[in-house]
C-alpha cells in the first residue's frame, strides 16, 4: 500500500516515470507476499481484506491518478468519468474475488476477470514507454524496440479507450492464469526454465518495452482463452450429435 500512496504523491508532483515505476514495484512484492502466505499456508480474513485495500490503492487509484494527471485532467467532465470508472470496476473485482474466496472449497488455478495488479501495470508500461520516447527527445538514448516505440504516440493517444476496456475486462469472467495460485512444489519443465530465462534476459535488455509486451500478453491471453474454450465447447457439442 504505501508505493501506491508514493505512487499517487509523485503522480501529484508530476514525476511520473517514478510513479509508474513504484506500481511495477507494487506488484512485485504483492506478488510475494501473496506466494509466501500460500506457501506457509498463514493466511486470514484480515489479510485477504487489507491485501485487497493494498490493491485498490496501488492497481486501481494510483494509476488512474497517473493517467488523470497525464491525460485525463485534458478532458474535462469525461476524463474524470474514465478514471472514476476505472477506480470503481477495480473495487468490484477485489470484491468480487473476496467473497468468491470465502464461498469457493476448492482452489481453482485461474482468476475469472482481469487481476487488479495486470490492469495496473499495463497502464503503468504505457507511461514507462511514453516517458522513454520524451527522453529520445531530448536526446537520451537506451535500448529499445524499434516497432514498438514507432506505436507508442498511437496507443497513447487512446489511453481513455484502453482504460475502459481494461475496466470491463476486470468484472468479466474471462480466465486469467493465476500465477500466485499455483503450487509452489510444482516441478517447472526444462522447456518453461528457458522461457522464463529468455523473458529475464530481455526484460534487463529492453525493460520499458518488455513489461509492455508481457502485460499485453496476458490482458489479451483471457480474451484467447475464451475463444479457444468457447471454439472447443462447440467441436464437443457437434461431436455428441453426431454419435447421437
Amino acid at each position: 500500500m504505501g508505493f501506491g500512496l508514493y505512487s499517487i504523491i509523485c503522480s501529484a508532483k508530476g514525476n511520473y516515470t517514478l510513479a509508474a515505476w513504484l506500481i511495477l514495484t507494487a506488484m512485485f512484492f504483492d506478488g510475494f507476499d501473496g506466494l509466501i502466505a500460500r506457501a506457509t499456508k498463514n493466511t486470514s480474513f484480515l489479510g485477504v481484506e487489507l491485501d485487497s485495500f493494498s490493491d485498490l490503492t496501488s492497481f486501481c487509484i494510483a494509476p488512474a491518478v497517473l493517467m488523470y494527471f497525464i491525460v485525463l485532467k485534458n478532458m474535462s467532465l469525461p476524463g474524470l468519468a474514465v478514471g472514476f470508472l476505472y477506480v470503481v470496476f477495480g473495487a468490484l473485482r477485489l470484491a468480487r474475488y473476496n467473497v468468491r474466496s470465502y464461498e469457493a472449497k476448492t482452489l481453482t488455478p485461474y482468476f475469472e476477470g482481469l487481476p487488479t495488479p495486470a490492469a495496473g501495470g499495463i497502464i503503468a508500461s504505457i507511461v514507462l514507454m511514453f516517458e522513454l520516447l520524451q527522453r529520445f527527445e531530448q536526446g537520451v538514448t537506451a535500448k529499445t524496440i524499434p516497432i514498438i516505440m514507432e506505436r507508442i504516440p498511437v496507443i497513447f493517444n487512446f489511453i481513455p479507450g484502453i482504460m475502459i476496456l481494461l475496466s470491463f475486462l476486470m468484472i468479466t469472467n474471462l480466465r486469467y492464469v493465476g500465477f500466485s495460485k499455483m503450487r509452489t512444489s510444482k516441478k517447472i519443465s526444462l522447456n518453461m526454465f528457458i522461457i522464463l530465462i529468455v523473458a529475464v534476459l530481455l526484460v534487463i535488455a529492453y525493460p520499458e518495452n518488455m513489461i509492455f509486451i508481457m502485460f499485453s500478453i496476458y490482458v489479451l491471453s483471457g480474451i484467447f482463452e475464451y475463444v479457444w474454450r468457447m471454439n472447443h465447447i462447440q467441436r464437443e457439442k457437434v461431436k455428441i450429435e453426431k454419435n447421437g
